[in-house]
């Protein structure tokens, strides 16, 4: 499980230029509040992910 974990979130950080221990920590959180499904915990990781894209553009253009 903890294998599994820690390859999605190195896919995730290349895919979405983010560090590794960003999405580590981002699941860590979400695991621990949402207290849901692997599938919903997924989807919510994947609002944060499109959250921080969008400030990094948003601070890319504001510069």
């Amino acid at each position: 499980m903890v294998t599994g974990q820690l390859e999605r979130a190195f896919q995730l950080a290349e895919k979405h230029k983010l560090d590794v221990s960003t999405i580590l920590e981002l699941n860590k959180i979400i695991a621990k509040e949402v207290n849901s499904s692997i599938k919903m915990e997924e989807k919510v990781l994947n609002q944060f992910i499109h959250i921080l894209e969008n400030n990094k553009t948003i601070l890319k253009e504001a510069t």
